[in-house]
């Protein structure tokens, strides 16, 4: 049963890829709003955990504009399987117009081969939507808002259509971009070449620009909607990167990243449970875990069954699986039943690793207040990555004893005991490492952290 469940949660991983101590207050649920009823019975939630992964890495392209032809911009970058790739930089003499890739970006892999090659075509011109255009491919001397003719940045009218569009211009009339991959370093590289517009009245001038490497759509802007609140309208209108450039890589208050996720990965099948009091049954940060828990096989194989079993076998306490993992922007989702007195918990593999797991804290997650009313939909954002001490670690998504790379046995690791993970090195992107205090993997969490699951409860009876 062991090895066809690891060869399952194997399965699971890979066609993703491809497709693709103590607790404090500081632990509790936001609470969104509550029911008046005050009774002993059961009562049905569904739990969601969502895998959040999306931004993994962000950088500027070029130090000034491409005025001359031939002129180009380079930029490297690392990316693994399962990701794609989006850019954008200003068409210099518009009001709001800007080179790009589809809101979608360009899938970087096909199966283990690189993209590679000529991009262009999946390059376009867009119009931002946030600016009304003048005559500027005709007339540019004659405009007043396109820059470098605007008094000021911003300073144009407003669009009358404010959705993200393509132009229908051809791409080629303006630029040429090409993918290469060095496969000794494992960095791809970007190239933006000016096109020759020498006798045109307009030059197109191509500024420095942006680049994200991400998991899901719409990462720079969506297609047919306004323009995001990430900076992008600064680069369309007045050719700066940096406005969206710190957007991407601002930080929560603890000082980790509050957009950048940490890392590509997919969630294993998860376990759902319920139990009384303060204390999960399932893991004590601290110690090592109990060998018949059924945490060795969740965190190093995915396998939730033998916690499953072994929760269920616990007095007040009551447990739930799930069959599916979820790739990023996939869900888990259980319904659980629970009575006044009991809280929830879950435990999901971070699969790009040796024996890592993400949970909530140890007391739990609280369905009801202390009167006994139900708590009918709230957001937990207190849910950590833990390190269940059984195996030992390698660099993450890129270890052999890790489900995605064969799972091969490994050493045990020299603090059995599960602690937080609290600095992980992202060796996957290049983003060095990165430092969470208090392990946080909750998307949207004020302090930021390695913005890898949502979690969501509501009451659905």
């Amino acid at each position: 049963m062991f090895r066809k469940m690891k060869n399952r949660i194997l399965s699971i991983a890979v066609l993703a890829l491809m497709s693709l101590t103590s607790c404090s207050s500081d632990d509790d649920a936001a609470v969104i709003n509550t029911n008046g009823n005050n009774n002993d019975q059961s009562r049905t939630f569904r739990l969601t955990l969502r895998n959040a992964i999306n931004y993994l890495n962000v950088k500027t392209i070029g130090d000034g504009p491409l005025t001359t032809t031939g002129a180009y911009h380079e930029v490297s970058f690392k990316a693994t399987k399962g990701t794609y790739l989006s850019f954008a930089n200003m068409f210099a003499q518009s009001n709001d117009w800007f080179f790009g890739t589809n809101s979608q970006g360009i899938k970087l892999w096909d199966g283990d081969t690189p993209r590679t090659g000529d991009i262009s075509n999946a390059v376009k011109v867009w119009d931002a939507g946030s600016e009304q255009d003048e005559n500027f491919l005709t007339d540019f001397p004659n405009t007043l808002y396109t820059a470098p003719n605007q008094s000021s940045p911003d300073s144009g009218p407003a669009d009358s259509d404010t959705s993200v569009r393509d132009t229908g211009r051809n791409i080629l009339n303006y630029l040429s971009a090409y993918l290469s991959y060095d496969a000794a370093t494992k960095y791809f590289t970007l190239k933006i070449v000016k096109a020759n517009r020498e006798t045109l009245h307009n030059p197109g001038f191509i500024t420095p620009g942006i680049l994200v490497v991400h998991t899901q759509d719409n990462a720079l802007f969506e297609a047919g909607a306004p323009l995001k609140a990430n900076g992008l309208e600064a680069l369309a209108e007045d050719g700066s990167p940096m406005a969206i450039y710190q957007w991407f890589k601002k930080e929560g208050n603890a000082g980790a990243p509050l957009r950048l996720s940490s890392s590509m990965s997919v969630l294993s099948p998860a376990v759902a449970y319920v139990h009384q009091g303060e204390q999960s049954p399932l893991f004590t940060k601290g110690e090592t875990a109990v060998a018949t828990s059924g945490l060795k096989e969740l965190a190093e194989d995915g396998d939730p069954n033998v916690a499953y079993n072994y929760l269920n076998g616990l007095e007040n306490v009551t447990a739930f699986k799930s069959d599916n993992g979820a790739a990023p922007g996939e869900y888990i989702s259980f319904e659980v039943q629970a009575r006044p007195g009991y809280r929830l918990n879950f435990a999901t593999m971070f699969v790009s690793s040796n024996d890592w797991f993400i949970s909530n804290n140890q007391q739990g997650i609280e369905l009801f207040n202390e009167d006994g009313t139900v708590k009918t939909e709230f957001t937990i954002n207190k849910n950590y990555l833990y390190d269940s001490g059984t195996e030992e670690d390698q660099t993450v998504g890129l270890g052999n004893g890790q489900p995605m790379n064969g799972n091969a046995s490994v050493g045990t690791d020299n603090d059995t005991t599960v602690r937080r993970v609290t600095a992980l090195e992202d060796v996957q992107f290049g983003k060095g490492t990165i430092s969470s205090a208090a392990g946080v993997t909750q998307k949207y969490e004020e302090r930021g952290g390695y913005n890898l699951i949502e979690v969501t409860v509501e009451e659905i009876n």
